[in-house]
């Protein structure tokens, strides 16, 4: 598969992210969220969910990755966040 070279666009911390691989690290958003959202930062290592365009769900979990696609948002459950 060719990577979609301007990037996905994803939601993360509810804002469109411009996401430039084909795959994310249960890490990576960790890391985006805290960039995007200092003031409700990830604790810990909760499950974080994620939807896709179609409406398929899952849940990403520590040292996991999932295929990016556009649309696909990602929420962390609020008692997660500091």
């Amino acid at each position: 598969m060719v990577q979609n070279v301007a990037g996905y666009e994803i939601i993360i911390a509810g804002r469109v992210v411009k996401w430039p691989s084909d795959w994310i690290t249960y890490e990576e958003v960790k890391a985006e969220w805290d960039k995007l959202s200092p003031d409700r930062t990830v604790m810990g290592d909760p499950p974080i969910n994620y939807t896709r365009e179609n409406g398929e769900s899952g849940i990403l979990l520590p040292t996991e990755s999932i295929k990016v696609e556009d649309g696909l948002s990602i929420t962390v459950d609020p008692s997660h966040l500091s």
